[in-house]
Order: C-alpha cells, then sequence, then structure tokens
C-alpha cells in the first residue's frame, strides 16, 4: 500500500510538471486533472510521459489545438499554400494527430525508410543525420530537433503537389534521407499520409464564411469581368454595323 501511494505521488508530481509545461489555462488545467484524479480512483493505470491518450476524446481534441497549433502554423509548406490562414482546416488536422512517446536512443525513422508520417516535436530532443556514403567523414553532421520543431515535411510536399496518380492515392511514399533517433525521451505528435490526405481531400468544405465570401467576390469580379468584356464587343459590332 506504501508503495502504490509513492507511486500515485510520483505520477501526481509528473502530471503536474507536465501541465505547467504546456501552459494550459486554469479552465483546461482543471478538466485534466480532474480526469486523471477520477482515473487514479478508479485503479486505472496513468502514463504521466503521454497522458494524452488518456483524456476523454473531446479534452483530447482541445489538448492536441493547444500543443500543436502553433507548430503547424509555423511549417514554411503551410505557409507556402496559404493554409497557415485556415483555422478550420489546422483543427482538422490538429485533431487528427497521434501522441507519440519515445524512450532515449531509440530509432523513430531509419534512413531508406518511407515517410509515412509528419513528426511534430513537443518536448525532448532528437538527432537527424545521414549515413557516410563513402564521401569522407567531414561530411557527416547530425542536426539536433527539439520542441517545436518538425521531420518528415516532404511527406506534406508529397500529398499537396502530386503529379501522379500513384502519389495521390499514396501506393508510392517519399522515402526518408535521414536517420530520426531520440537522444532524450522524447513527447511527439504524428500526422499520418492516409489522414492527412483525407483532410486535404475535404479542404474545400472546411473554408471558413471570410475565405468563402472571398471566392465568392472573386466569382463576382470575374463575371463582372466577363460581362464587361461582352459589353464591349456588342458595342464595337454596333458601331461596325452602322459604318
Amino acid at each position: 500500500m506504501k508503495m502504490r501511494s509513492s507511486q500515485r505521488q510520483k505520477q501526481h508530481k509528473g502530471m503536474i510538471s507536465w501541465i505547467s509545461q504546456k501552459k494550459f489555462d486554469s479552465t483546461e488545467k482543471s478538466l485534466i486533472m480532474e480526469n486523471i484524479n477520477q482515473r487514479y480512483e478508479e485503479g486505472k493505470d496513468v502514463n504521466v510521459e503521454n497522458l494524452v491518450p488518456d483524456l476523454p476524446t473531446d479534452l483530447q481534441t482541445k489538448v492536441k489545438r493547444h500543443i500543436c497549433l502553433q507548430i503547424l502554423k509555423n511549417l514554411k509548406i503551410m505557409k507556402d499554400n496559404g493554409l497557415d490562414k485556415r483555422t478550420q482546416l489546422l483543427h482538422k488536422i490538429c485533431d487528427s494527430l497521434q501522441p507519440k512517446f519515445y524512450n532515449e536512443h531509440c530509432y523513430i525513422v531509419k534512413e531508406g525508410d518511407p515517410i509515412d508520417a509528419l513528426f511534430l516535436i513537443t518536448n525532448g530532443i532528437v538527432w537527424t543525420y545521414t549515413s557516410n556514403n563513402g564521401e569522407g567523414s567531414d561530411s557527416r553532421h547530425a542536426e539536433r530537433l527539439e520542441k517545436g520543431q518538425h521531420f518528415g515535411g516532404k511527406l506534406l510536399e508529397w500529398v499537396l503537389k502530386p503529379t501522379s496518380d500513384d502519389m495521390r492515392n499514396l501506393s508510392i511514399l517519399p522515402v526518408s534521407s535521414k536517420t530520426l533517433k531520440t537522444h532524450t525521451k522524447v513527447e511527439a505528435f504524428a500526422l499520418m499520409a492516409h489522414d492527412f490526405k483525407k483532410i486535404m481531400e475535404s479542404k474545400f468544405s472546411l473554408l471558413g464564411p471570410e475565405e468563402l465570401q472571398s471566392k465568392a467576390a472573386i466569382r463576382v469580379q470575374r463575371s463582372w469581368h466577363q460581362h464587361r468584356a461582352k459589353t464591349d464587343d456588342d458595342v464595337v459590332l454596333d458601331r461596325a454595323a452602322s459604318l
């Protein structure tokens, strides 16, 4: 019983530390603690290093958006394609993210593996590096990735800019030119290829009112220009007929 109590205290401290790191507001903080404490009372196990899967679905949604939304907005490919402004679309992506936890010195992706997910690093340190390939030891180096960074951006390019049906259907995937390996324990969220594809296929149904108005304005403008062009042509024809 004493050992059980000691374990609970340790888990509780871990939960408080995790909540503090994520900077949740008071409402979210209370909801998380309430749900986790309920699991304790029911005698259920709690993984304080990966709390998200233990939360109810609606709370998971809030937590994932809180942790990952800004990271998604900051992705260059999102900005380049104008997706960083589409809040509904970004929320949909956040909702589909899968929480992951890796121990230290663990391979997440190996060089030559298919890239079937985008990884958003939300805690810990990972290294990404390539093999030597006979180019000499001076060409070898590792890049450190931390909280707020990502790996697997090539997958987003693959889905956003397909050049063949195979790419569009994900029957072929890009291959990683680098290895991704944890240095410390790592918390991450993964956007799987098939989930991102589904979201992008329905993106036009996720446009907000402002975006719809903007698109409507473009259509009206286009119609007006077509009308003006037609009217101008009629005037020219009338003048020609009167000569």
